[in-house]
């Protein structure tokens, strides 16, 4: 939802210029090892470090797709490497979870997180395969319009790594809050497929 409503197409030029003396693909993969990286971190409970090469694995992560647009070397590897990769950042994110200390709650943890994971992975999928199936064609993924997007739920996914030390209690409740909002996101996507489909329907 985020991203709908910022443009920042002179910033966007920048990064792109400034950062293409790497390829699009290259800085895919580096997001990817630096989030092996920050997960190994947390997990050993060195949470600042973690955080800040989470966060620096999201800032690679927003590099390549600008870099492939300024040096017009976007295209469909490219973009099935990203999508995989931030697939993976992904699990990697929610499987730090498990290392962290929440309190009890009305779902025990592994069940918590394995929806929440679940519910994470499933809404690009959604797209992709209404996309490849031909309901609802939308390589831009601008038809499938959808509440979060991949920058809502990493705010919220970095935000209870850096907190939970602290505020164990606040980030269980943001867990919750993530899983509603990816849940909510499913929901919408399967709905507006069903929607939409109807204006490709021969």
């Amino acid at each position: 939802m985020i991203k709908e409503f910022i443009d920042m197409p002179r910033f966007e030029r920048w990064v792109g210029r400034t950062f293409a003396f790497w390829s699009p693909n290259a800085w895919t993969t580096i997001s990817l090892f630096i989030a092996i990286a920050a997960f190994f971190l947390v997990k050993e409970g060195a949470i600042a470090w973690g955080v800040g090469l989470f966060v620096f694995s999201a800032i690679c992560d927003f590099i390549d797709g600008k870099v492939a647009r300024h040096t017009r070397r976007d295209s469909k590897l490219g973009a099935f490497w990203d999508g995989t990769v931030d697939r993976f950042v992904d699990m990697l994110f929610i499987l730090t979870f498990f290392f962290l200390n929440f309190p009890e709650g009305i779902l025990p943890l592994p069940v918590l997180l394995f929806l929440l994971l679940f519910f994470t992975l499933l809404p690009p999928f959604i797209v992709a395969y209404a996309n490849h199936r031909g309901a609802v064609p939308d390589p831009t993924e601008k038809v499938i319009w959808r509440f979060a997007f991949r920058v809502e739920y990493l705010i919220f996914f970095i935000a209870i790594i850096a907190l939970n030390g602290r505020f164990p209690a606040l980030t269980y409740y943001l867990l919750w809050a993530s899983l509603i909002l990816m849940a909510a996101t499913v929901l919408q996507s399967i709905i507006l497929v069903f929607i939409k489909a109807k204006n490709y329907q021969k």
